[in-house]
């Protein structure tokens, strides 16, 4: 790895914790916990590629370790209710730099446990990274399907049908 790419890794990873704990000061459910994506919850999401409730077919062992090395830049969250992990997300900047995406998403498959609803406090956590990093949208690429795409837009965000993401403007 070269000395560029680490110092942005070293520089960008200071940001995402920064926009973790303000997520956590600001968070509504107190049995929540934000955190980067760690070794533990890696270990985690693989449990849960067995489920027969699960909705995507993504691994995010494997998917993690590439998309951390080409994105420096990007952001990542494990939300934890007490010890049970109960959704991971990754996105990164645009290449321009305007707009913060948000790539993938999954909470634990229902089968396995029950979970709150927390797609607002992710949403949460993105808003104040896109803010560090002076994006002005956050955009959710590739829904799975319209039911997917209705749900987002509950929450003020527009679809793009061909690019196939919905954005908001960062308020």
């Amino acid at each position: 790895m070269l000395a560029s790419h680490m110092d942005a890794e070293q520089r960008y990873t200071e940001l995402r914790k920064l926009a973790l704990e303000y997520a956590q000061s600001g968070k509504a459910k107190d049995s929540l916990k934000f955190s980067l994506v760690t070794t533990q919850a890696l270990k985690i999401a693989r449990s849960w590629e067995k489920s027969p409730s699960r909705q995507v077919d993504w691994g995010w062992l494997e998917g993690y370790a590439s998309f951390k090395f080409r994105y420096p830049k990007r952001f990542e969250v494990a939300l934890w209710q007490s010890a049970d992990l109960i959704t991971l997300s990754m996105g990164r900047p645009t290449y321009n730099g305007t707009a913060l995406r948000l790539d993938f998403i999954e909470a634990r498959p229902k089968d396995l446990g029950p979970r709150p609803s927390v797609f607002g406090e992710v949403l949460v956590a993105y808003g104040i990274y896109a803010r560090l990093l002076n994006a002005k949208q956050i955009r959710i690429m590739h829904p799975i399907d319209d039911g997917v795409k209705s749900y987002y837009s509950s929450f003020g965000y527009t679809y793009v049908p061909k690019k196939d993401y919905l954005y908001r403007d960062v308020l």
